[in-house]
């Protein structure tokens, strides 16, 4: 019912700004009629002023103290639209909702389909290595037991105590730890917190989430927009001009739902949506373990070492085990237990013990936390994440900065140039079964980045095939051999099948993707022609 609410929340979202920018673009174009309509009933009323006291039917007193009504008389008489701006206000208003509604589904599709490689990228996440073989050995045997893929595993280089799983099905999800939290927590601990995040996958939170964020976002964006504007330069005036004061007036309910209720609601709704599933996932992940003592005491540690994360953005807050907003942030229009994403520790513990956690332990833990963090102090940035990662607008604004990763399928090796020129040198050359990093950014040549960190640029012409990898994966060789191995398994396919490997573009999508892309702009193109088409006829 949440994710319902937050989907009608837009339909008044997009009608009243539609109706705003309607009514600024017909005021605008026809203000000259407007002041023209105003000259001539002014006109007039002097000719018949000037008429009756040639004829003595009125005073030159009448006439002065009859001046400020019958200006304003005329002023609202000459403001008022004709039906004919009436039907433009309408027509225009119409194509305006239509090419929003086109924008929200392009966010949210752009906004799901890369969730994780945005998310990972800011924080800095990296594989998980050797190093953490026993989490990602824990990490298996819970999935195993769940009926689950096993997620690919990653670790956020920062002291603080944090986790999240993201993924828009469990076979392509991730969850990443913080570095603190391996250090602090005991292996039953990691397990709790492990099978907490498992358990989102499980239940499909991480989809539901990415989902929430993305509406959430939609509804946020003139509130942001106007935010970031206060911080650097005023954004352009979108009614191109000073509008009359009729018009200013009827705005203001407008702006106020656009500027305060919309994001107001939509922050409540994410939130709401949150906290329900984060006690679901801490219930899933005690039946999982059959041991909530140990996530009660992970949930203890975090309490006192706190589970602030710098290079969190604020929109996918949500996604976290615990609260990555700073402890000490000043409160603010949208903070509060009920723009809370996470219920309060105390609360979850409490809820865990109602399974028959025993809650003996739980102040040796909140001292052990508290004294980690005392050792640890966090580090104003984690090692790898991207400077703006708290700004909310960037997760629009900034394309995949981790790129896709590609196999190569040709059988020639090809070489690979240091410059977007096949007369530039030379620096190594690609084979058969190379993984690639693939960046999106458009030009005469790809831009890549092979295993062995080499940055170059590749012709079209060279075949890749897409592999179910993170960017960051390529550098493990671990990752590398078990991609290559699931590979090299043979699948069952017709006699009659042959796989022919998947051509990339020259702008990093499939034939299939930009088919999709194209298809989707041609409706709304004819969707937009047709409606002009009707109304210029008008």
């Amino acid at each position: 019912m949440l994710a319902i609410l937050a989907i009608l929340l837009t339909v008044p979202f997009i009608l009243g700004f539609s109706f705003a920018v309607a009514e600024g673009i017909t005021w605008q174009v026809s203000r000259q009629a407007h002041l023209n309509r105003f000259h001539e009933l002014r006109m007039q009323r002097l000719d018949r002023q000037s008429d009756d006291l040639a004829n003595h039917r009125m005073s030159t007193r009448d006439v002065k103290s009859a001046r400020d009504s019958d200006l304003r008389a005329d002023l609202q008489a000459a403001s008022e639209y004709t039906p004919d701006e009436k039907s433009m206000r309408l027509e225009i208003l119409s194509v305006f909702a239509l090419g929003l509604t086109a924008v929200l589904g392009l966010l949210v599709w752009g906004f799901a389909s890369s969730p994780v490689s945005k998310l990972l990228a800011m924080v800095g996440a990296r594989p998980a290595a050797n190093e953490e073989r026993e989490a990602q050995h824990t990490l298996e045997m819970l999935a195993a037991t769940a009926g689950l893929p096993t997620p690919r595993l990653y670790v956020i280089e920062t002291t603080s105590l944090n986790a999240f799983a993201a993924g828009m099905d469990p076979r392509n999800s991730v969850i990443a730890v913080t570095r603190g939290l391996l250090a602090l927590l005991d292996t039953r601990e990691l397990e709790g917190v492990l099978a907490h995040e498992l358990s989102h996958i499980g239940n499909r939170d991480t989809r539901l989430n990415v989902m929430a964020a993305s509406f959430a976002l939609f509804l946020r964006m003139p509130y942001l927009m106007r935010q970031r504007s206060r911080q650097g330069r005023p954004l352009a005036n979108p009614f191109f001009g000073r509008p009359r004061m009729a018009y200013s007036l009827l705005l203001i309910p407008i702006h106020i739902y656009l500027f305060l209720i919309a994001p107001l609601l939509a922050a409540i709704v994410r939130s709401a949506i949150s906290r329900s599933r984060e006690f679901l996932a801490d219930a899933d992940a005690a039946r999982l373990t059959r041991y909530p003592e140990g996530l009660m005491r992970a949930l203890a540690k975090i309490a006192g070492a706190g589970s602030a994360v710098v290079a969190s953005n604020p929109a996918v807050s949500h996604l976290y085990f615990a609260d990555p907003a700073a402890s000490g942030v000043a409160p603010g229009l949208f903070r509060g237990s009920l723009f809370a994403t996470h219920p309060s520790i105390e609360d979850r513990v409490q809820r865990l013990v109602e399974f028959g956690a025993s809650s003996d332990a739980l102040e040796a833990a909140v001292t052990a936390g508290r004294d980690f963090a005392h050792d640890h102090p966090p580090l104003p940035l984690n090692e790898g994440a991207t400077a703006n990662s708290g700004d909310e607008l960037a997760l629009i604004t900034s394309g995949n900065p981790m790129g896709r990763v590609f196999r190569v399928v040709s059988d020639d090796p090809t070489p690979l140039y240091d410059r977007d020129s096949t007369t530039s040198m030379v620096l190594t050359r690609v084979r058969k079964g190379d993984l690639l990093v693939v960046f999106d950014d458009p030009g005469k040549m790809r831009q890549v980045i092979t295993a062995g960190q080499t940055f170059g640029y590749l012709p079209f012409s060279v075949k890749l095939q897409r592999v179910d990898m993170m960017p960051a994966e390529i550098q493990n060789a671990d990752a590398r051999e078990k991609a290559r191995a699931a590979e090299d398994q043979p699948k069952t396919l017709p006699a009659t099948t042959v796989a022919a490997p998947v051509a990339v573009t020259r702008f990093g999508l499939t034939p299939q993707q930009i088919a999709v892309c194209a298809g989707f702009g041609v409706v709304v193109f004819a969707a937009l022609l047709v409606a002009l088409v009707e109304f210029g006829g008008k």
